[in-house]
C-alpha cells in the first residue's frame, strides 16, 4: 500500500527496555533525533508529563509454562494495559500501538505459522478497537519498525497492519469460490472411523452430529460435553442417532483438562480409530474491556484455547482426516463487548496455521452469527437480530451453515470465514 509521508511523532515506549521496541524504532528512522523515552509502566508514563501522541507497547509471548498457560498470562497482561489506558483521562488524546511479532502471517509465501499466543492477545485488542475507534493500533513486525513507517501507518488510519522487510501489509477478506481453492489437501473421512465432537450435545454439536451421519455416512460418534448424558437433550439425541444405525457414545469430559482428554482418547476402540475432530465447545461471558476480569478471560479461554491445544497435542500422531475448530468473526474483526471471546477464537485460527505448517489436517471455520435455532445466538431477540442486520451481517439458518461447512471442508483452506454479508 502507498503510505503518506512521515510527520514528526511524539512517541514513547511503555513497559520495555531499550533493547525492545525502542531499538527497532530507532533502527530504521531518524538516527539524529532524540532517543525515544522508555517507561516501565503506565503510571510512570503519565507521571512523566503530558502523554505523547503515540505510545508503543510490545505484546510478546514468554512461553514459560506452556502454550495454553501463556495465552492466559499474556491476554491478562494486555487486558490490564488496556484497562489502565482507558481509565486514565491523561491518555485520552493519545494512541496506544501494540507491537507484536509473528502474530499473523503476512507477506510472501513461505512465512512460518503464526504464534497462537500472540494471536490471542491481538484478538483481545481488536475488540478494544471496536469499542474505542481510533485509540488503539496493532502493528506486527518481523525485524524493525522505523519511525517513518510508523508515521505512515498511523496516518493511513488502518487499525492493524503487518510490516515485513519495510513493506506494510493490511488484512482483507477474499471470496472463496470453487475455482479459488486454497491448495490444501482434502482428505476423505472413513465412515468406520470415530468422529469426536466437543460440545456434542449442544445446539451446534447436535446439528453437526446429525449432519456427518446423514451426509458423510459416519457410523461411530463420540459426543463430549461437561455433563454428558445429564445435559439437556442428550438422551434424546443419542436415541435418535442410534435409531439411524449409529454407534454413539456420549461422554462427560472437561476438554480443558488434559488428563481427562487423554483418558477420553484412550477409550476410542482400535477397530474404529479416531478419524476427525470437530471442536464446537465454547461459552460466552460478554463484557466491554473496562468491565472484563481475569476470571471472565479464563472462563471463555478454557473451552476454546486449553481444550483445542490438548486435542491438538494428543491427536498429533493419529493421522486425522480433519481437525475442525469452530471460531468466530469476533476474532477476525473484533467484537464490541466480546474481548475474551475474540481472543479465544483468534487463538483457534492461529492454531490451525500451526497444524498446517506441521503437515496436519486443520480447518478453522470462522462463523458469523447463527439464527435462533442453533448456536450460542439462540437466545437473541428480534432487537438483537435487527442490530446484527444493521451491522451488515445476516444470521445463518441451520441449512445455510451446514452448506458452508461442506464448502469450507471441500475448499482445502485453513481459515475460512463462513458468514452472510449484506453488502
Amino acid at each position: 500500500m502507498d503510505l503518506p509521508a512521515a510527520d514528526a511523532l511524539s512517541t514513547a515506549i511503555l513497559g520495555q527496555d531499550t533493547l525492545g521496541v525502542a531499538a527497532t524504532l530507532r533502527a530504521g528512522g531518524d538516527s539524529g533525533g532524540d532517543p525515544v523515552p522508555v517507561h516501565a509502566d503506565l503510571l510512570s508514563l503519565v507521571e512523566a508529563g503530558p502523554v505523547p501522541g503515540v505510545v508503543l507497547a510490545e505484546a510478546v509471548s514468554g512461553r514459560v509454562d506452556g502454550v495454553a498457560e501463556s495465552v492466559h498470562e499474556l491476554t491478562s497482561h494486555v487486558l490490564d494495559v488496556l484497562q489502565g489506558w482507558l481509565a486514565d483521562d491523561r491518555c485520552a488524546d493519545s494512541r496506544l500501538v501494540f507491537v507484536t511479532r509473528g502474530g499473523v502471517v503476512a507477506g510472501e509465501d513461505g512465512e512460518k505459522a503464526p504464534d497462537p499466543v500472540v494471536a490471542a492477545a491481538r484478538g483481545l485488542v481488536r475488540s478494544a478497537q471496536s469499542e474505542n475507534p481510533g485509540r488503539f493500533v496493532l502493528v506486527d513486525i518481523d525485524d524493525e519498525l522505523s519511525s517513518s513507517v510508523l508515521a505512515g501507518v498511523l496516518a493511513s488510519g488502518e487499525p492493524q497492519v503487518a510490516v515485513r522487510g519495510g513493506e506494510v501489509w493490511v488484512p482483507r477478506l477474499a471470496r472463496v469460490t470453487p475455482d479459488s481453492k486454497a491448495g490444501g489437501d482434502v482428505r476423505s473421512w472413513d465412515p468406520e472411523g470415530t468422529v469426536l465432537i466437543t460440545g456434542g450435545t449442544g445446539g451446534l454439536g447436535a446439528l453437526f452430529a446429525r449432519h456427518v451421519v446423514a451426509e458423510r455416512g459416519i457410523r461411530h460418534l463420540l459426543l463430549v460435553s461437561r455433563r454428558g448424558l445429564d445435559a439437556p437433550g442428550a438422551l434424546e439425541l443419542r436415541a435418535e442417532l442410534i435409531a439411524h444405525g449409529v454407534e454413539v457414545t456420549v461422554a462427560a469430559c472437561d476438554v480443558a483438562d488434559r488428563d481427562q482428554v487423554a483418558a477420553l482418547l484412550a477409550g476410542v476402540p482400535e477397530e474404529h480409530p479416531l478419524t476427525a475432530v470437530i471442536h464446537t465447545a465454547g461459552v460466552l461471558a460478554d463484557g466491554t474491556i473496562p468491565s472484563l476480569s481475569a476470571e471472565d478471560l479464563d472462563v471463555v479461554l478454557r473451552p476454546k484455547v486449553d481444550a483445542a491445544w490438548h486435542l491438538h497435542e494428543l491427536t498429533r500422531g493419529l493421522g486425522l482426516a480433519e481437525f475442525v475448530v469452530f471460531s468466530s468473526v469476533a476474532g477476525t474483526f473484533g467484537g464490541a463487548g466480546q474481548g475474551n471471546y475474540a481472543a479465544a477464537n483468534a487463538f483457534l485460527d492461529a492454531l490451525v496455521g500451526v497444524r498446517r505448517a506441521e503437515g496436519l489436517a486443520g480447518l478453522s471455520l470462522v462463523w458469523g452469527a447463527w439464527g435462533r435455532e442453533a448456536g450460542m445466538t439462540g437466545g437473541l431477540g428480534e432487537v438483537d437480530l435487527r442490530r446484527l442486520a444493521r451491522s451488515g451481517m445476516v444470521a445463518l439458518s441451520a441449512e445455510q451453515g451446514l452448506g458452508l461447512f461442506e464448502a469450507a471442508v471441500g475448499s482445502g483452506g485453513s481459515v475460512v470465514v463462513a458468514a452472510r454479508f449484506d453488502v
